[in-house]
C-alpha cells in the first residue's frame, strides 16, 4: 500500500509502479527504458489506480484493496 501512495503523490502524470528483481518502483514513462529498469515489469499506472479507486481523496481502505489485487496479479505472473 505505501508504493501505491508514493505511486499518487508522484510529481509524474506519467507515474507507473513497476516491479523489479523483487522490489517495486516509480517512475516515469520514458524511464522504463533506462538500464536501472531492465526486466521491470509494469504493474499499474498512476491513472490506473486513480480510476480504480473511484474516489477522492483516495482513501485507506481502497489502496489497500487495490494492493492486495495488484499483489495477487504479480505472484500469479511468478514475480
Amino acid at each position: 500500500m505505501e508504493d501505491l501512495k508514493l505511486l499518487l503523490q508522484s510529481p509524474r502524470q506519467d507515474a507507473v509502479l513497476v516491479h523489479v528483481e523483487g522490489r517495486y518502483v516509480v517512475a516515469g514513462s520514458a524511464e522504463l527504458g533506462a538500464d536501472s529498469l531492465r526486466g521491470a515489469v509494469p504493474v499499474v499506472t498512476r491513472a490506473d489506480v486513480l480510476d480504480r479507486a473511484g474516489e477522492s481523496p483516495v482513501t485507506d481502505r481502497a489502496l489497500a484493496e487495490i494492493a492486495a489485487m495488484l499483489a495477487s496479479a504479480v505472484d500469479n505472473r511468478g514475480g
